[in-house]
């Protein structure tokens, strides 16, 4: 699947989840640890953890994509590693504290 495809499904998943404010950032001119960072987040930590746990069984489910997924006990943010993509789920307090957005301005915004 290419990879424009699997973030339009990603975006779609995110969005039927009710993520808030979902973001695409391609990196892959400016960072070599991968070459899109979706950004999205919930209003709760329990919100965080289940969307997670939805977009990861749809990747590995739906797509045959491993995956890599690390904050899954911790609260507040999970990161969900596909190689191509990485997504970002955050609180949304963690969202604004860490502010990806701003860290990664230099990158092209989709």
């Amino acid at each position: 699947m290419k990879t424009s495809n699997l973030l339009k499904e990603i975006l779609d998943e995110l969005n039927f989840r009710k993520a808030i404010n979902p973001i695409v950032i391609e990196i892959a001119e400016i960072s070599s640890i991968t070459d899109y960072m979706v950004i999205a987040s919930m209003d709760s930590d329990r919100g965080v953890k289940a969307l997670a746990d939805y977009v990861n069984e749809k990747l590995k489910k739906d797509f045959k994509i491993k995956t890599l997924i690390d904050g899954v006990n911790t609260s507040g943010w999970i990161i969900i590693d596909t190689g191509q993509i990485m997504i970002h789920l955050f609180h949304v307090d963690m969202r604004e504290y860490y502010d990806l957005e701003s860290l990664w301005n230099e990158g092209n915004r989709i």
